[in-house]
């Protein structure tokens, strides 16, 4: 079973946003399941990983670029939260990389997971109705 079910409630109704959404939960996923397998090595964990925080940096670039398109009134705020999770990110892959024993990654996927939701559920929703 996954670690995220996506579900249709997420769609915003721009194609390639809802299918960036859908490949971010299906990296995250991915990362879990490779978590759980006992003969995964760190070299692999951490190439995914590294999937994932450059996805997450195209994905932004995506959404910045409608916001400045749509006078997304919120966007400045939107981005600062892009910009923080982009260091983050950034932050655990890179100690990940180095020092792989200095992470739970079980938190890291947590954290990944609640964040994923979050974002979706709740602040990219806000700027569904200015995509129309």
């Amino acid at each position: 079973m996954p670690l995220i079910e996506w579900t249709d409630d997420w769609l915003i109704g721009h194609t390639a946003i809802d299918f960036d959404h859908q490949t971010l939960v299906n990296i995250t996923n991915q990362l879990y399941d490779m978590r759980r397998q006992p003969k995964v090595s760190n070299a692999q964990l951490s190439q995914c990983m590294d999937q994932l925080v450059q996805y997450v940096e195209r994905h932004f670039k995506r959404e910045e670029d409608i916001f400045s398109a749509t006078q997304y009134p919120l966007s400045d705020g939107h981005m600062k939260m892009h910009r923080e999770l982009e260091r983050v990110a950034r932050e655990i892959a890179d100690l990940f990389r180095r020092e792989p024993d200095l992470l739970n990654l079980n938190e890291v996927i947590e954290f990944l997971r609640r964040w994923l939701i979050d974002h979706i559920a709740k602040h990219d929703m806000g700027y569904k109705p200015y995509l129309k």
